[in-house]
């Protein structure tokens, strides 16, 4: 099958949507930025058409050429606890609690693989999905939830930047599916419950794809050596294939110490290549259907490697078993032959060998229809309300200071004695709210930085909670960075650095990566807040020439950020955040071309209306059309502009 050139720039767009949603990994972006503002843009996109027609693309010169270009980053999975948690005696030597989290050292524990690579390798797994990748989606069932692909890809003439479904309408979907049914059992049917959650350990390490057997499932034959010496019926799929094992072998020697208990000879699936969630999967969808078959359980659903399952069950499983997770499995997945019991602690799924469930991380929960279910209620409606706008939280909660909100106790018994006190721990999400709301209240009042809440920002990230929320470190930029406390920002990327710093871990190599990895990310946090809110875009030194300019000319900023509706689709070069440009601006198609995202109606309207852009003679309504066709390649349906008397006058 021949691909052609319009495939292929609509691939790229899909890939800079995808890059553009992710919240995390910055330096995809960054790389995605530089290829974008390169000169021979085009000329690479010419390649990479060039390289996926030819008969085996994986054999080509210039396909070998990019795969030099793979490596890998480091990411801090797991610290070592630091001296805040209870003694295993206590009961002897009592409880110590204490708020202190810096330390001279931050030893790192467990680590994870990313991919990185050239763009053009990133472009062709998208291009295999396009491909192959949605006949293997359209296989799945319905009950696989996480990392679906988009409708969009089964349409001939497709042209949305849409490549995966809604990640979060997806994870609400497995989610309230369970907890609704178990529900209806529990309240209508007048049934008990069993709630199981399972979670497969190190699933992308541990996956071991045959090859030859997905090919054979898209062929619907095996074919034979000499047709595959010939020509490759499946030439992208060969290319996703080689790409793996470079990716395989660039890690395997540090994946050794790091991960000991792993076979040397599973591949695995290189986590960041977006070709890895259509093949994980497909992986397990002989084990979706035989759950389905077997076990018949109420709800099945499963998310990537988390697993959900929903039971009618008559009889507490802790009644008369001491070890009720254990029973409750063996009974359900172990005597129905899905699992086998390593007696180890763990179980393995017979169908695919080496994918490991630790009963550690396994929960269960046991509702007896006669017995009260506010426990189940509370969590569906904590769910629900988490679920609520993220950014715009009622004002009443303006005032909390970060140390409300930022930590939680951690209780044994009564919340009301003080000795049922456990331990402080870090609130994540409350965290990235209160962030996220003192950033908008900055754009909407214009109120100056509030002392009170960079001094609670400069206390909280010290220590272990610098590095374990790292993946916030933008958002205190930017919020800094609207704010205009640029003083404090240079002192908190200045402490940021320090702690980076001190980590430290058992093998050295792992160290020097980490260390490196996250002053890449510090840097490119930096460039992203500096992209918005900065007088002087550009001045950001990062590796490999990448800075803010570049993030910003290639329209891959936060636009939630922006001030101006759609100011970052014009040749505006002043600070986004402010309230109106200084001067009349151009709008730039190129950044409208290369939209990383759908713009809607009302956007371009406020942008015509608002003066910032020269309409001359033309309505704003028809100079909001289009904006709107350019960016989003479709023509506004279902609006009238009606013209009134007086505007006739």
């Amino acid at each position: 099958m021949q691909i052609s050139e319009a495939q292929v720039d609509l691939a790229y767009r899909k890939l800079k949507s995808l890059v553009y949603y992710d919240k995390t990994d910055l330096r995809l972006r960054a790389r995605l930025a530089a290829f974008e503002c390169d000169p021979t843009f085009d000329a690479k996109l010419a390649h990479v058409h060039s390289v996926v027609n030819a008969d085996r693309p994986a054999k080509e010169r210039v396909f070998r050429s990019w795969l030099k270009g793979v490596g890998y980053r480091l990411v801090p999975k797991k610290l070592k606890p630091g001296p805040t948690g209870a003694e295993p005696n206590e009961e002897e030597k009592g409880r110590y609690i204490t708020n202190v989290t810096s330390s001279p050292t931050i030893e790192v524990e467990r680590v994870n693989y990313f991919f990185d690579g050239p763009i053009e390798l990133h472009l062709i797994a998208v291009l295999w999905i396009m491909v192959e990748g949605v006949k293997l989606d359209a296989m799945l069932r319905p009950e696989c939830c996480g990392s679906r692909l988009s409708t969009n890809l089964l349409d001939d003439d497709d042209d949305s930047i849409a490549l995966f479904a809604k990640y979060h309408e997806q994870y609400a979907r497995w989610r309230d599916s369970g907890i609704r049914k178990a529900k209806q059992l529990l309240i209508d049917d007048q049934l008990n419950v069993a709630i199981l959650g399972l979670d497969i350990q190190e699933y992308f390490y541990r996956v071991s794809i045959n090859f030859d057997e997905i090919k054979s499932t898209l062929s619907g034959e095996i074919e034979s050596a000499e047709e595959e010496s010939e020509k490759s019926e499946h030439p992208l799929l060969d290319c996703i294939e080689e790409i793996g094992n470079t990716y395989q072998q660039r890690i395997a020697s540090l994946l050794q110490q790091t991960h000991q208990d792993l076979d040397t000879d599973v591949p695995g699936l290189p986590i960041g290549l977006c070709s890895s969630l259509v093949l994980a999967n497909w992986y397990l969808m002989e084990f979706d259907a035989e759950v389905l078959r077997v076990v018949r359980p109420a709800y099945y659903g499963r998310y990537v490697d988390d697993i959900l399952l929903v039971v009618p069950l008559p009889v507490d499983p802790a009644a008369n078993d001491e070890d009720p997770v254990r029973g409750f499995i063996q009974q359900l997945l172990v005597k129905p032959r899905l699992l086998r019991d390593t007696q180890d602690g763990a179980f393995n799924i017979r169908n695919r060998a080496g994918l490991r469930l630790q009963q550690s991380k396994c929960i269960l929960q046991y509702f007896d229809a006669r017995h009260s279910i506010a426990g189940l209620e509370k969590f569906q409606k904590k769910l629900e309300e988490n679920g609520s706008d993220f950014l715009l939280l009622p004002v009443e909660e303006a005032d909390n200071s970060l140390e409300d909100v930022a930590y939680e106790l951690l209780y044994e018994g009564s919340t009301n004695k003080f000795r049922s006190v456990k331990g402080v721990a870090e609130n994540r999400y409350e965290l990235a709210k209160h962030l996220a709301r003192q950033t908008i209240l900055h754009l909407l009042t214009d109120d100056p930085p509030d002392k009170k809440v960079t001094r609670g920002l400069q206390k909280f990230f010290k220590g272990r909670s610098a590095i374990e929320f790292f993946d916030l470190w933008e958002r205190v930029f930017t919020l800094l960075g609207i704010a205009g406390d640029r003083v404090t920002l240079r002192a908190f990327h200045k402490q940021l650095k320090s702690e980076i710093s001190r980590i430290r871990a058992d093998q050295d190599e792992v160290r020097v990566q980490i260390a490196k990895d996250l002053t890449s990310h510090l840097e490119l946090s930096l460039a992203m807040a500096d992209a918005v809110c900065s007088d002087d875009v550009g001045l950001s030194e990062l590796i490999e020439g990448i800075h803010s300019e570049t993030l910003r000319r290639s329209n891959l900023l936060r636009h939630h950020y922006v001030r101006r509706p759609l100011l970052n689709y014009t040749d505006y070069s002043g600070p986004l955040s402010t309230r109106a440009p200084n001067k009349t601006v151009k709008a730039d198609k190129r950044k409208m071309k290369y939209s990383p995202r759908f713009v809607n109606f009302d956007e371009c309207m406020l942008l015509a209306y608002s003066g910032d852009i020269s309409i001359d003679q033309s309505r704003v309504f028809n100079v909001a059309s289009h904006i709107f066709e350019i960016i989003n390649r479709r023509e506004v349906t279902g609006l009238e502009w009606l013209v009134t008397t007086e505007q006739e006058d």
